[in-house]
């Protein structure tokens, strides 16, 4: 079987932004190791874990270039490939928000996020084991080998975690806006702008009707890359962004 247009052009770009963003992500999380501090550690790895929900479909793509399948036939795959590692990330961004704002509440946040993570893992779980091996249509419906059009159920679970990460992104970017120090308050913006972007990115991508595809997944995937370009600015502001943006300084 041929891949459509469709499942080409949502496939390519796909792996276009799982492949920038896990940079972005790995080369903040390598800042750990030259100044020993955890945010840097669990900022990256979660910057990393945000595009999860994009690596079944890059995945799939991949292996249907050569079958013409690729995870079609294997639901479950996808869906255990796109969510499992959710709640985690989400767990670990939010040790580095409340390490870095909110340390005197940060046992009861982590512990209520802790909750929440573990209902996540449970209906997803309760979803898949109840499934029939071919009907997984309680979490999401497979269009072709890439894309999918999930269900209410997860798609309610996965909306909350964005808002979460919005909304402490927001404030850790507005917090930086605070200070004297033109570099810092420079990655507030950046990081805001790249929370924006990523909010509006992966709803707009997860919202996009079918007969739409073709216009508007490569859209939003530029969207979700450009994300990740303006988070990487936000904590490592590389000596080109900082040419960019500083240039009247």
């Amino acid at each position: 079987m041929v891949l459509n247009d469709v499942a080409f052009i949502g496939g390519i770009f796909s792996v276009l932004y799982v492949a920038i963003n896990s940079y972005v992500g790995l080369r903040i999380a390598k800042k750990y190791f030259e100044v020993k501090q955890r945010v840097f550690l669990f900022v990256g790895i979660t910057w990393v874990g945000l595009c999860s929900p994009w690596w079944p479909s890059s995945v799939s793509f991949i292996i249907a270039l050569f079958d013409g399948v690729g995870l079609e036939n294997n639901p479950e795959i996808y869906f255990i490939i796109g969510n499992l590692m959710i709640p985690l990330f989400l767990i670990l961004w939010m040790i580095a928000i409340t390490d870095l704002l909110y340390k005197e509440k940060q046992k009861i946040i982590i512990g209520i996020m802790v909750i929440f993570s573990a209902t996540f893992e449970i209906i997803l779980w309760t979803l898949l084991l109840t499934g029939a091996p071919t009907n997984y249509e309680s979490i999401g419906i497979l269009n072709g080998p890439v894309n999918v059009d999930y269900q209410e159920i997860i798609m309610v679970l996965l909306l909350i975690i964005i808002v979460i990460i919005m909304v402490t992104g927001i404030q850790f970017g507005r917090e930086s806006l605070k200070s004297d120090n033109p570099e810092i308050k420079l990655k507030g913006k950046l990081i805001i702008v790249a929370i924006i972007l990523f909010t509006v990115g992966a709803l707009v991508d997860s919202a996009a009707p079918l007969h739409l595809a073709m216009i508007i997944l490569p859209v939003t995937r530029i969207i979700l890359i450009l994300s990740g370009i303006f988070f990487l600015g936000g904590f490592i502001l590389p000596d080109f962004m900082k040419k960019i943006f500083m240039r009247n300084r």
